[in-house]
């Protein structure tokens, strides 16, 4: 589970990693954020990540906490929250998503 952190807002981003698999392996699972357009940033950003080692078969839920900070962008020499729609993701990888959650932030 993701939780956005910040003063107004805080919402969960379900996530649960399962290892299909038939040996014990270590996998990232990470969160990326996507700011609303008028930030005018890049595409997607990572704003956590966590290595988990998990049995054959097994399934874990975790939680992240992503701090307001991460999801600002600089402008005019100064770091600024863009209010509006960020989409949370949980990812294995940078093309491959899991879950996300859209949530407006003012």
């Amino acid at each position: 589970m993701a939780t956005f952190v910040s003063k107004t807002t805080s919402s969960p981003i379900p996530a649960r990693q399962h290892r299909s698999w038939k040996r014990e392996g270590t996998e990232a699972v990470q969160v990326y954020a996507t700011l609303p357009a008028a930030a005018a940033a890049e595409r997607r950003r990572l704003v956590a990540f966590r290595k988990l080692t998990l049995a054959p078969a097994a399934s874990q839920r975790i939680t992240f906490s992503i701090p307001a900070d991460d999801l600002t962008i600089w402008s005019a020499g100064a770091w600024k929250f863009v209010p509006g729609l960020y989409t949370l993701a949980t990812a294995r990888d940078s093309r491959t998503v899991t879950a996300q959650r859209t949530v407006a932030i003012n």
